[in-house]
């Protein structure tokens, strides 16, 4: 029987199944290159009211092959603010970082005053730069074991991190047992996950990916907490990615206070439904252009295109994405198999234009300008990721 990972409930019911799914990261070498496709289902807890992936790939099958880095493209703009509210409640002396990346997190904290820095990171790459950078990183997943020796080596920890890990992590009793054995008993917790918020609201398909089996509002993760003796602090939220939440907290002695997920649950399955209906309007009005000669483009290839071009079945419709990242043009999209090439491509028709621009909220309008500018052909952008209004979006595309 399947248990809630939060509360162990037993009480799931389903949101949305994606069906069979390829693995987002993977890029296809060769449009008729064969990939493995795995159960993607998504289900919430009547209990909690947290949503998670029902049957999460094998870690060893998911990340088999995950060689290459993150943060070293990816702009935080929102990390300044991350750091001055760690520092407005603990001056850290000692941290330690759960999923360090790359270490960059680490060594801005080791700037504003933080000497003793350990970080554990399973990524070989991301875990080599961090080193780089002068830090102890352990490349592994994190374990009672590395706990154990860090703690031996720096004694308890005045801060522990975790940025953009837990929404990755099956295994909360492991987790936040490796937090008790490392934070002191006066010690803060930070913890940064997606918003699944913003995206549910809008019934936005992009938000879900393999890799993330838990998706947490402010609600679940305070919840989560609570449960495992934390109360918060800060919370704060922020425009990145779709919706970042950030959460700054300490022991409590108190006892968890009781949680009704029922509102976050049917929110959940809300957003099923709207996932569905987006889908059954915006086929035809693609296909519609695209009988009319128009070119339709994605400029954006990343894993939220995937789940997009995958889920709504693109992959037809889609004439190719454009990337800016150079190692992905001349690969194809997993699943959908659409050819991602570089933004000259654009350059090399005079047909009409449709551009979905698949790239976050913080870094549309640069994209848009650019694509403006470049541009001399009739074209037209439309927003396709949440936070934007994806439906007031739906709305102008209908109307071409």
């Amino acid at each position: 029987m399947q248990l809630c990972r939060l509360c162990r409930s037993d009480r799931l019911r389903p949101v949305i199944d994606l069906g069979p799914m390829p693995i987002a990261h993977r890029m296809l070498r060769q449009r008729d290159e064969s990939e493995e496709r795995f159960p993607f289902a998504v289900k919430v807890c009547d209990a909690c009211g947290l949503p998670q992936i029902a049957e999460p790939i094998d870690p060893d099958i998911l990340y088999r092959d995950f060689n290459f880095n993150f943060s070293s493209w990816k702009v935080e703009p929102h990390e300044p603010d991350e750091l001055d509210t760690i520092h407005s409640f603990v001056k850290p002396r000692s941290v330690f970082e759960i999923g360090c990346n790359d270490g960059r997190f680490l060594e801005e904290l080791r700037k504003r005053g933080a000497e003793a820095l350990v970080g554990v990171e399973p990524n070989s790459v991301s875990s080599e730069i961090a080193r780089k950078r002068g830090l102890e990183v352990h490349c592994d997943m994190v374990s009672p074991a590395i706990c154990q020796d860090a703690v031996a080596r720096h004694g308890k920890f005045d801060l522990v991190v975790s940025r953009q890990v837990l929404e990755h992590i099956g295994d909360f009793e492991n987790f936040f047992d490796c937090i008790d054995r490392t934070l002191s008993d006066d010690g803060y917790l930070f913890i940064a996950v997606p918003d699944f918020a913003p995206g549910r609201a809008a019934g936005d398909i992009s938000v879900l990916w393999e890799e993330h089996v838990n998706y947490f509002t402010e609600e679940t993760l305070l919840a989560l907490l609570a449960r495992k003796g934390f109360e918060a602090v800060a919370v704060k939220k922020y425009n990145f990615s779709g919706g970042s939440l950030a959460v700054t907290a300490r022991r409590s002695k108190l006892n968890p206070p009781a949680f009704d997920g029922g509102a976050s649950a049917a929110a959940a399955e809300k957003f099923g439904e709207l996932a569905r209906d987006y889908g059954r309007r915006l086929v035809p009005a693609l296909s519609r252009l695209k009988a009319k000669g128009t070119d339709i483009v994605m400029y954006g290839a990343g894993c939220r295109a995937c789940t997009y071009t995958n889920s709504l079945e693109l992959g037809s419709l889609v004439d190719f994405a454009i990337d800016d990242q150079k190692e992905r043009q001349g690969l194809f999209m997993p699943g959908s198999r659409i050819a991602i090439r570089s933004p000259d491509e654009l350059k090399k028709s005079s047909a009409p234009l449709v551009c979905l621009l698949a790239v976050n909220n913080e870094n549309e309008a640069v994209v848009t300008a650019k694509l403006k500018n470049m541009l001399d052909r009739p074209h037209a952008i439309f927003s396709i990721f949440a936070p934007a209004d994806i439906w007031r979006e739906l709305d102008r595309l209908e109307t071409l």
